[in-house]
C-alpha cells in the first residue's frame, strides 16, 4: 500500500522528483570525492582485519583491539566478500574498490533515509519538501552516508529494520515472520555497533507499551538470538577461538576502563554535536528544539522517538565521547524536525514584522553557512592524508619514485599505524622517513622529492627554500592557504594538510 502511494506521489509531483534527483546528484558527488576515512577505527578494524582474514599484507597486528579480541567481525566478513568479488571481476585498484564501495553504501543509505522521510510525511507535501531538503543538503549528512563504518552500518540495519516493521503494518497487525526478521536485523545492527543496544531497548519499550505488539515480542527475541548465534560463530572462526565479543568489549572498555583512558567528556559534547549536524547554527538549534519538544510531548510513544531518546541518553552516560558515536542517528533527525515544522510555521505567521525579519535573517545566515560548508566538503575531502596519496598516485603514474618524508609518511596515521591496504596500490612509490627537518641538509643531493605536512614544516619553510625546494603538489591548496592565514594571526593551524616539494 505504501509503495503504491509513494509511486503516485512521485508521478504527480515534478518538484519532488527534481529535488530527489538533485539530492542524488549531491550524494553521488560526495561519494566520489570523499577519499579516505573519518576515523582510524573505520579503516583498521575493518579493512586491515579483512586483509588479515584473506591472508594478505595487513596492519591488523598493530591494532590493540585485534589482540584483545573485542572487535565483532561481521563487517569484516562483509568487506572480505566485497573485496573477493572485486578481484574476481578484475578490479584490483584499492582506491577504485573503495570508491565503488562508497557509492554503493552511500546510495543504499540515501534511498533508505529518503524512503523513511517519504513514509512519515507522505500526507503533508509541504513538510515533506523541507524535510527532504534538510536530509539531503545538511552540510555533513551526505558525507556520513559515505562511511562504511560500524556507526553507519548499524544505522542502516537498525533503521532499515524499524522501517520494515512500520511499513508492514496491516490494519494494526503484523506477521510473526516480520517480527522474526526485524529481531534478526536488530541483532546484526547490535553486532555492527554494540551501543545500538540503547536504541533496541527504546524499541522494546515501545512494544511493551503497545498492547497490539506485545504478542510479537518473543518472535523478535528469537530473531535476535539467531543473529547472536550467527555472529558468535563468525567471531569464533575469525579469532580461531570461542569468544563472545559483546562481553569482551564491555569487560575491557567499561569494567577495565580502557575507553575512559582515551578521554572523557560531559554530555554537553553531544548537545553540541546535535546542534551542529542538521543544517547550521543557529537555525539548527531552533529546528531541533522545536522538533524534540513536539516529539516528546505528542509522539513520545512512537518507536522512532523512543529509540532515538534511549540512544542519546545512553551515550550521555558513557564517559568516553566522540562525535562519530552519534552518527547512527543523525540521518533520522530530519524526521524529528519535520514533526515540529507545522508548529514552527504557525509561530512564524503569528509574529510581528520585526520578529519575522529577525528570524529570516537567522534563516538566511544559517542556510548560507550550511551551503558554503557543504560545497567545501564536496570539493575538499576530510581525509587529507589519504587524498594526498591518491594525488601522488595520479601525479607519478607507474613511475618508480623515492620520496623523502619528514617524521611520517602520508600512508601513516599520527600514531604511525600504516595504511597497508592503500599502499598495495602504489608500490612504485617508496618513502624514506627523516627524523628531523634538519636532516634534509645532509640528503639534499639524493632527496629530489620531499613530502610533509604544514604543521611539520611551518617553522622550516626557509630551510626548504634555501636548499632549493619548491612546492609542486598540495593535498588542498585551499586548506594550505587557510593555514597560512591562521598562522599569520597566531591561530592554531589545521593538522594533516600535505604538500610535495621538488628540488629545483
Amino acid at each position: 500500500m505504501y509503495f503504491g502511494e509513494l509511486k503516485n506521489i512521485l508521478r504527480n509531483d515534478s518538484r519532488l522528483r527534481l529535488l530527489l534527483l538533485c539530492s542524488l546528484l549531491v550524494q553521488t558527488i560526495v561519494c566520489l570525492t570523499a577519499v579516505g576515512i573519518y576515523h582510524p577505527d573505520q579503516y583498521f578494524q575493518i579493512i586491515e582485519f579483512s586483509s588479515y582474514q584473506l591472508h594478505r599484507p595487513s596492519a591488523a597486528g598493530n591494532v590493540w583491539e585485534f589482540a584483545a579480541q573485542l572487535r565483532p567481525t561481521m563487517q569484516v566478513y562483509l568487506f572480505s566478500a566485497y573485496y573477493s568479488l572485486c578481484t574476481a571481476l578484475g578490479l584490483h585498484d584499492p582506491y577504485l574498490q573503495l570508491t565503488v564501495l562508497r557509492l554503493l553504501f552511500g546510495w543504499a543509505l540515501f534511498f533508505l533515509f529518503n524512503a523513511i522521510c517519504l513514509y512519515y510525511f507522505r500526507r503533508d507535501r509541504r513538510v515533506l519538501f523541507y524535510v527532504l531538503l534538510i536530509l539531503n543538503f545538511s552540510w555533513i549528512l551526505p558525507y556520513t552516508r559515505t562511511l562504511y563504518s560500524s556507526e553507519m552500518l548499524s544505522s542502516f540495519l537498525f533503521f532499515g529494520a524499524l522501517f520494515l516493521f512500520e511499513v508492514t503494518d496491516r490494519a494494526g497487525a503484523r506477521g510473526r515472520w516480520i517480527a522474526l526478521v526485524t529481531g534478526f536485523l536488530f541483532s546484526l545492527a547490535f553486532y555492527a555497533r554494540f551501543q545500538t543496544a540503547f536504541a533496541v531497548a527504546g524499541f522494546l519499550l515501545w512494544m511493551l507499551l503497545s498492547p497490539g505488539e506485545r504478542r510479537l515480542w518473543w518472535w523478535l527475541a528469537l530473531g535476535f538470538l539467531l543473529g547472536l548465534g550467527l555472529n558468535t560463530f563468525l567471531d569464533a572462526v575469525f579469532y580461531h577461538t570461542l569468544v563472545f565479543t559483546p562481553y569482551t568489549y564491555f569487560k575491557v572498555n567499561i569494567l577495565e576502563g580502557k575507553a575512559s583512558s582515551m578521554g572523557t567528556a560531559s554530555f554537553l559534547v553531544y548537545l553540541g554535536v546535535l546542534a551542529a549536524v542538521v543544517a547550521a547554527p543557529p537555525l539548527s538549534i531552533v529546528l531541533l528544539y522545536k522538533g524534540f519538544s513536539v516529539s516528546l510531548k505528542k509522539r513520545w510513544r512512537h518507536p522512532l522517538v523512543l529509540s532515538l531518546v534511549f540512544f542519546i541518553i545512553g551515550h550521555c552516560f558513557i564517559a568516553h565521547k566522540e562525535e562519530r558515536f552519534l552518527f547512527p542517528i543523525v540521518n533520522v533527525l530530519p524526521v524529528i524536525i519535520g514533526w515540529g515544522l507545522p508548529g514552527l510555521f504557525d509561530w512564524w505567521w503569528r509574529q510581528r514584522a520585526g520578529m519575522r525579519r529577525w528570524f529570516n535573517g537567522v534563516l538566511y545566515f544559517s542556510v548560507g553557512l550550511n551551503f558554503f560548508v557543504l560545497g567545501l566538503s564536496m570539493l575538499t575531502p576530510y581525509s587529507q592524508s589519504l587524498y594526498f596519496t591518491s594525488r601522488l598516485r595520479r601525479n607519478f603514474g607507474e613511475r618508480a619514485v623515492e620520496i623523502y618524508s619528514l617524521e611520517r609518511t602520508p600512508f601513516e596515521t599520527d600514531a604511525k599505524l600504516p595504511f597497508v591496504f592503500y599502499q598495495q596500490g602504489v608500490q612504485n612509490l617508496r618513502f624514506t622517513k627523516l627524523g628531523v627537518n634538519d636532516s634534509l641538509r645532509f640528503v639534499r643531493d639524493e632527496a629530489e622529492y620531499v613530502a610533509t605536512t604544514y604543521n611539520q614544516v611551518k617553522g622550516s619553510m626557509r630551510l626548504l627554500d634555501s636548499l632549493g625546494y619548491e612546492r609542486v603538489l598540495y593535498s588542498s591548496r585551499l586548506l594550505w592557504g587557510i593555514n597560512e592565514f591562521l598562522e599569520a594571526r597566531g591561530i592554531n593551524t589545521i593538522n594533516d594538510i600535505w604538500v610535495l616539494y621538488r628540488r629545483r
